[in-house]
């Protein structure tokens, strides 16, 4: 059997008030969130030493420790294994020795707890709670017995009665707003909590549990001000030591860390700002937080109507690469190389582009966004560039139907296929003779075509897959 007076470092005399402070001191050292098994160990022993009834019948056992330590050994073996029905059968004859052992029905509740024979366990410790109405951790695992049944109203109220007989139980705590949760009862579980901070009139470390669920409450409820409120609050006891500092910074990352998988990434973001202050050196939050950041940003870029939808292209893909139908994406492709091909498009494009770099830095500087959008720039300037200086070096003659067509005598179509024209054309005799026809031809076709119609339109598709042909294989 362990020994509860060593688990607190107290002396096997020490009085109520040593046995408070012991259990406070090793709370302190192994909180519940990190070290769950010591912490149940520490507070098993608290729950015994501080109650003189369970603490003389604890005592009392030592007088027959010789007939019960190798059964002790057997049932600590059994339960390493997972063999619960011989963990079972080693506690009950220990119980023949000694039947009034109160530790030893306890442990027998819990093997039928683990068995999932919540009835025999609601039995045991309905009995326990008799003999020991002040015991928390009985009305807790009886809290639990219910809990695990589904029976919620009865496990609040074992858990309430285990938290008025003791307010700092961070597991009656944390099992009554998770059971408000789980019934839909968000208001009444922020209740419980704010009561619970306020119990002392004042704001301290020691609130910090009830803190940390009063954000996941708000996170919930997608209460943004409150949560914020309850963040600065956290801020105002974070305390100077560096290890407490460290258990709050891991306790608010490791429900950031949460968020981030869930994606709400605004809510992690806030948090993770707190960690950043409290620990700003580690690697994993540092990480966390600009992957929040990123994300917020993209999210308010997305929804900025100001600027236009095909700009915001490369950071869509960049965050949401996965979820984007290949359709979607290629539809994309194909529009920016539209508006690359006309001026007025590249002209869009470049001063969007330049409204996201000022108004959105953190995204731009992004590697594979920054290199996006610098491909999409060369392209740019590398038509603006070729386009003017054609026009400086091309003849003078018009493409009288592509002009008709595509609306511009300058649009990047036209321009190709006034290159086709002087390029390979011109240069040859039969190309001449193809020239000559056209132009006798083409002013007067010209005219009967108009911007937009059937057979403009059908023209267009034909010239588009002709021009696609040039740019690929000819005009290189």
């Amino acid at each position: 059997m362990k020994n509860y007076y060593e688990i607190l470092n107290i002396t096997k005399d020490a009085t109520q008030e040593e046995i408070r402070s012991g259990y406070k001191k090793m709370l302190r050292k192994y909180p519940p969130e990190k070290e769950q098994e010591r912490y149940k160990e520490i507070r098993e022993a608290y729950d015994t030493l501080k109650d003189e009834k369970s603490r003389k019948n604890y005592d009392a056992y030592f007088h027959h420790e010789k007939d019960i330590k190798s059964l002790e050994d057997k049932y600590t073996e059994y339960m390493e294994a997972k063999n619960y029905n011989d963990a079972e059968k080693v506690l009950k004859k220990i119980l023949i020795i000694s039947p009034e052992i109160a530790h030893i029905k306890d442990k027998l509740g819990e093997v039928y707890l683990l068995k999932k024979e919540y009835d025999k366990s609601i039995k045991i410790y309905e009995k326990l709670i008799k003999e020991y109405p002040d015991n928390v951790d009985y009305l807790i695992k009886l809290g639990k017995n219910y809990s695990e049944k589904e029976e919620n109203s009865k496990a609040i109220k074992y858990y309430i009665e285990a938290y008025n007989l003791d307010n700092s139980n961070l597991i009656a705590v944390n099992e009554i707003v998770y059971l408000f949760i789980d019934d839909k009862k968000i208001n009444e579980a922020i209740n419980f909590l704010n009561k619970d901070i306020e119990k002392d009139n004042k704001l301290d470390f020691e609130d910090f549990f009830a803190l940390s669920k009063l954000l996941e409450c708000y996170i919930i409820k997608n209460d943004m001000s409150n949560l914020k409120r309850t963040l600065e609050d956290i801020k105002k006891i974070a305390p100077e030591d560096e290890e407490s500092k460290e258990f709050i910074s891991w306790k608010l990352g490791k429900l950031a860390a949460n968020l981030y998988d869930m994606q709400i990434y605004e809510h992690a973001k806030e948090i993770l700002e707190i960690c950043l202050k409290l620990t700003p050196n580690i690697e994993v939050v540092q990480e966390l937080y600009r992957g929040a950041n990123l994300f917020v940003e993209a999210t308010k870029l997305i929804k900025d109507e100001t600027i236009e939808y095909l700009a915001k292209f490369p950071v869509i893909n960049y965050f949401f690469n996965k979820e984007l139908k290949e359709n979607i994406k290629e539809q994309a492709i194909q529009t920016l190389d539209e508006y690359i091909r006309h001026p007025k498009g590249r002209e869009i494009l470049k001063n969007e582009i330049d409204r996201i770099k000022m108004k959105y830095p953190l995204l731009y500087k992004e590697t594979s966004i920054y290199n996006f959008y610098n491909e999409i720039l060369k392209v740019i300037n590398q038509a603006s560039y070729t386009r003017t200086i054609y026009q400086e070096t091309s003849g003078k003659g018009a493409c009288y139907i592509a002009t008709a067509v595509y609306g511009s005598y300058d649009s990047d179509e036209v321009l190709v296929l006034r290159r086709f024209r002087d390029e390979i054309l011109k240069p040859t005799k039969v190309g001449r003779k193809m020239v000559a026809f056209y132009y006798k031809y083409s002013p007067y076709l010209s005219k009967k075509l108009k911007l937009n119609s059937i057979p403009s339109n059908i023209i267009k598709f034909i010239l588009n897959r002709f021009i696609k042909f040039l740019n690929r294989y000819i005009l290189k």
